[in-house]
């Protein structure tokens, strides 16, 4: 098994040089650049059908049809024997990332196995669609065999009987698990379901035709799974009329006004809602059945009279009038009378459990040789980031799949026709490994973002309950958005309102004084302590804020495991009195009994506070806590006491920061580090400067308290920074850089996988050293340790940087397998003057002759030549500083 990556510049092959003997099954994927290119790769891979069959899936997102074909047909001269399996798409799937306006080729070539495929068309001669029991009897016919165990699908959406269809495969050949779904094309409407797809081969294509590729073998094992984050909610209903794919009563009532009083009137000018809150069949109670709602249509309109398909719906509706137009719902698949319908909506913390077991199943499946992966636009649509995270833990492994406008999914033990899915199957002849990364599962920060779309929805809802008397008809709008809120508006394990419920109230209830409270370096508690124990003073911390919370009549929210948040709103109590309270409390949870672990508690009260400022003043004044060692803090939410001056000089590099954003203007400049022993530079340290439209440049200290409490300020400097290094130092073969890191840069799902897959392909990997700030707060060793493995794993280096500057400084050094220790400047710059910083540095140096480890120090803002013959005094093995190097933005 081998996966073929892409860059820009060359398609990376590995050449195989292997005996029909030595052949294994394996799968690589390519994007297409052009036939020449894509004629030396299956040069290099000397693909051959006496070897075993070949499966060539072509997803395309850049083909109009007839160059889909022309395509294929030259695939099938490269490759003579080949199965070739085409697809259009709004976009490709491949090597664990959403790829736009690209075209992927995935080959995979059996061992043992074996592959038949067909295309099949779905519409008679006479312009009737085949019936969904002929379709299934015809795709046995074609490629079913008796050791089939998977079958690959893909229909359009032409086709509007495909739930039909499925289940009618289901029946005609039994466990044979299914994957696919409709083609699609970069088309998208919110208010209706388009027809733009096409599946093709190297005989032709069809929107009104199923492609099909069957994969069989006694040898051959696979399993099928999918996520899909949906919610039930509400009680259940029947389809009592349906007009083809149109819903036209459900119990008896008009099905497009039920859900527009399930919704609210917003659905009118909104339609991307009814993506937020589709339904779902009571038998697959996870899978999601969007509808699309308009009111501006009517039957005729959508449901062509002369088109043969739609003869038969209207003539079971004779009195229907057709040509008026009126509020519809519209699926995108034929809906049958009798069928149960229940409400759902799809949000965050569920999207990430069912990644989570979707996962676990595909990294414990022993015959891990290729990944097919298939997943909505509707995933895109509601979720921006959705579909780039759940993907990202597939990143090191060679699944390859598309987009699509529906979903064929696995599910207990069943196929069915799903939307807004993502479905997944692995499959293989003999025991294999891909690689994974798991560590997206601890970067969500993405989907819980994208949970705004709906919160605002509940928001103006709650809003219009507030001002209005809302109607008996819409006492079921209040039911509904009651369920939603209590799975958003409450954590996942406690019963109590969470950081969403904490925005709401700010928001609607005036809750506008905070106190945050928070409890740090909690994983240290598991070297020295039980789980049980742990948990006992988890739940006796949380219960203590909780009761003391109640007992003044204030809220309380769970926001993240030991951060919690107490609040009121100002009208309600004053200031000094909710200081004194939170202090009472603050010195409650001190007390310490033999039944629980000593907690040390921060508390920050933060006023003022709106939905906007609260998190960054949080952060900012955190960081300023840890910077002065103290517990108990009070700050105004606009930024502290500021005056107006310092104000204004606060936009003014706000408005820098987004300049040099805007018009790439963050600089690296690089500043030498003076090896003491061979007297030459070393390596060098990447500073980051920024510059304004005069040209005046800044230095970090004016800057970067500001972007970090901004945080997406700070995300795009960081990131921009580090691109920048990697790109100068990326064909260095004798020049090694360091690159700051801050605790941020490390929890950011984007800056951490940009690193990981930079140095997964860069030439000399050793030559990076990514520099820990040690001045900040380390919540979570594991996930530290985690990133920490995997640089040392991709072959480059760590730094702590600032040692001396922290509160944490034994546990960090003891805790993070590090490289470099570079000593804090204020230690060096003073210790020729002060006594207790040379002994600080005598420590470290006496300290790293006791340790076996291979760790080399550094001390930096080295500018005098005294400075530097104390550090020569005590061997320390790199000096950084102006006397040695200024920083500059080319290195020496």
């Amino acid at each position: 098994m081998s996966d073929y990556g892409h860059s820009d510049s060359e398609i990376r092959l590995l050449v195989f040089n292997l005996s029909k003997e030595e052949y294994e099954m394996f799968t690589c994927n390519l994007q297409y650049i052009s036939k020449n290119r894509l004629s030396e790769a299956f040069k290099q891979l000397m693909l051959n059908p006496e070897n075993g069959d070949i499966l060539i899936r072509i997803h395309t997102a850049i083909h109009l049809e007839d160059e889909a074909v022309e395509l294929a047909r030259y695939i099938a001269q490269l490759c003579p024997g080949a199965h070739i399996f085409g697809t259009s798409t709004s976009a490709v799937i491949g090597w664990g990332k959403l790829i736009q306006n690209q075209c992927l080729i995935s080959i995979t070539q059996m061992n043992g196995g074996t592959i038949r495929t067909a295309m099949l068309p779905t519409y008679d001669e006479n312009g009737f669609p085949i019936s969904a029991q002929i379709l299934s009897r015809q795709v046995k016919e074609a490629v079913i065999a008796d050791d089939t165990k998977l079958l690959l699908t893909f229909l359009t959406r032409k086709y509007l009987d495909v739930y039909s269809f499925v289940e009618q495969c289901n029946e005609s050949f039994p466990g044979v698990q299914m994957i696919g779904g409709l083609a699609n094309t970069s088309e998208i409407s919110l208010k209706r379901f388009l027809d733009s797809g096409f599946v093709f081969n190297e005989n032709g294509s069809s929107n009104k035709a199923i492609i099909l590729a069957a994969i069989s073998g006694g040898g051959v094992d696979c399993f099928s799974s999918y996520a899909t984050g949906v919610q039930v909610i509400g009680k259940e209903v029947e389809i009592t009329d349906t007009f083809g794919s149109c819903i036209l009563s459900i119990d008896g009532k008009d099905a497009a006004k039920e859900y527009l009083v399930g919704v609210g009137d917003a659905l009118k000018t909104r339609p991307e809602l009814t993506n937020l809150f589709p339904y779902v069949y009571s038998e697959t109670s996870d899978i999601p059945i969007f509808v699309r709602f308009s009111d501006d249509q009517s039957i005729h309109e959508m449901f062509d009279p002369e088109a043969p398909v739609n003869a038969s719906a209207y003539a079971a509706h004779p009195a229907l009038e057709c040509t008026r137009k009126r509020a519809l719902i519209n699926a995108n698949h034929n809906v049958r009378t009798g069928k149960k319908l229940k409400r759902a909506f799809i949000y965050d913390r569920k999207v990430i459990a069912d990644n989570r077991a979707l996962f676990r199943h595909i990294e414990n499946f022993e015959k891990a040789e290729t990944i097919f992966g298939y997943s909505c636009i509707a995933r895109s649509m509601i979720y921006s980031n959705c579909v780039k995270w759940e993907l990202s833990a597939y990143r090191n492994s060679n699944l390859c799949g598309c987009i699509t406008e529906g979903e064929i999914a696995h599910v207990d033990g069943r196929n069915t026709f799903a939307n807004c899915s993502f479905v997944v199957s692995v499959m293989g002849e003999a025991p294999a490994e891909q690689e994974y990364n798991p560590y997206a599962f601890s970067h969500t920060d993405s989907l819980v973002a994208d949970n705004q779309q709906l919160l605002e929805y509940l928001y103006d809802i709650e809003e219009e309950f507030s001002q209005t008397e809302h109607s008996k008809a819409a006492e079921s709008l209040r039911t509904f958005v009651r369920d939603c809120e209590i799975n958003l508006l409450y954590s996942e394990n406690e019963d109590i309102p969470n950081a969403a419920a904490l925005n709401m109230d700010i928001k609607l209830k005036g809750f506008d004084r905070i106190c945050m409270i928070n409890v740090f370096e909690t994983s240290s508690m598991e070297t020295v302590f039980s789980q049980h124990m742990i948990n006992l003073t988890y739940r006796n911390y949380l219960m203590n804020c909780l009761s003391y919370a109640r007992s003044k009549g204030y809220s309380m929210y769970l926001i993240d495991n030991w951060h919690v948040a107490i609040g009121a709103p100002s009208y309600m109590v004053a200031l000094s009195e909710f200081v004194n309270d939170m202090d009472e409390l603050q010195r409650k949870l001190f007390e310490v009994t033999e039944d629980y672990i000593a907690i040390v508690p921060m508390f920050c009260v933060l006023d003022d506070c709106t939905v906007d400022d609260i998190y960054p003043a949080y952060y900012a004044a955190r960081l300023e806590m840890m910077q002065k060692n103290i517990q108990f803090y009070v700050r105004n939410a606009n930024y502290g006491q500021l005056d107006e001056e310092s104000i204004r000089e606060r936009y003014h590099m706000v408005n820098v920061i987004n300049y040099a954003i805007a018009h790439d203007k963050v600089i690296p400049y690089y500043q030498g580090i003076y090896d003491n022993r061979s007297k030459h530079i070393h390596h060098y340290e990447a500073l980051m400067r920024l510059e304004d439209e005069k040209g005046k440049v800044y230095y970090p200290a004016s800057f970067l308290d500001v972007a970090r409490s901004y945080g997406l300020l700070y995300d795009s400097i960081s990131s921009i920074m580090i691109r920048k290094v990697f790109e100068r130092f990326r064909n260095q073969e004798n020049a090694s850089v360091s690159i700051n890191l801050s605790i941020r840069d490390i929890k950011n799902n984007a800056i951490v996988e940009m690193i990981y897959e930079f140095l997964s392909t860069a030439k000399h990997p050793e030559n990076f050293v990514f520099e820990i700030l040690e001045n900040e707060d380390i919540e979570d060793y594991d996930e530290m340790m985690a990133f920490v493995d995997k640089i040392h794993t991709l072959g480059a280096q760590i730094s702590i940087d600032d040692f001396g500057s922290g509160f944490s400084n034994l546990q960090h050094i003891a805790s993070i397998h590090c490289d470099y220790l570079k000593i804090d400047g204020s230690i060096v710059r003073n210790c020729c003057e002060d006594k207790e910083c040379e002994n600080l540095i005598a420590l470290m140096a006496y300290w790293k002759s006791l340790s076996n480890r291979d760790l080399r120090i550094i001390a930096e803002f080295v500018d005098r030549e005294e400075t530097q013959e104390m550090l020569l005094k005590y061997n320390i093995d790199y000096s950084q500083g102006y006397l040695f190097s200024k920083p500059a933005p080319e290195i020496l």
